[in-house]
């Protein structure tokens, strides 16, 4: 059942994907943040998660604003639509709203399947289910940039 995973596989689960086991009161403090932000504690958010905190591009986000992104990058995929790839890049730059370099689109892409050699393609057709990760790159950019805007 992928609703609600039992409290000792969760954790297996969430540690096999960051790659680094967690402390008891770390866990728990993951399992609430979820919990607060809304999503279940199955595989697809647990992956999800570890995913975007291994890549330690946005340790300056808390686990709550990384698991926003997440929820606004969930709603872009349950569109369940193809989109070109020229159209998700125009679109990454809106979302972001502050304009990221083309290689920092494409390094938000490496979490999609390679065709051809490539994450990235301006032509290639991608499913909005591929696109969560990117999206959520492209809200967490958008966060950190307001976030440090606001320091200043």
């Amino acid at each position: 059942m992928l609703d609600e995973m039992k409290n000792h596989h969760a954790k297996a689960y969430f540690e096999i994907h960051y790659e680094s086991e967690v402390s008891d009161r770390t866990w728990y403090r993951i399992k609430r943040t979820l919990r607060e932000g809304g999503l279940a504690i199955n595989r697809e958010n647990l992956q999800l998660v570890a995913s975007l905190k291994k890549r330690g591009e946005y340790t300056k986000l808390s686990l709550g604003q990384i698991i926003y992104c997440c929820q606004q990058a969930q709603e872009v995929a349950k569109q369940r639509i193809q989109v070109d790839g020229d159209v998700v890049y125009q679109e990454l730059q809106r979302l972001s709203g502050f304009k990221p370099h083309r290689t920092t689109i494409i390094r938000w892409f490496q979490s999609v399947p390679r065709v051809d050699g490539k994450y990235f393609d301006r032509k290639r057709k991608y499913k909005a289910e591929e696109l969560v990760e990117v999206f959520a790159y492209a809200f967490m950019y958008k966060t950190r940039k307001s976030t440090h805007k606001a320091r200043k």
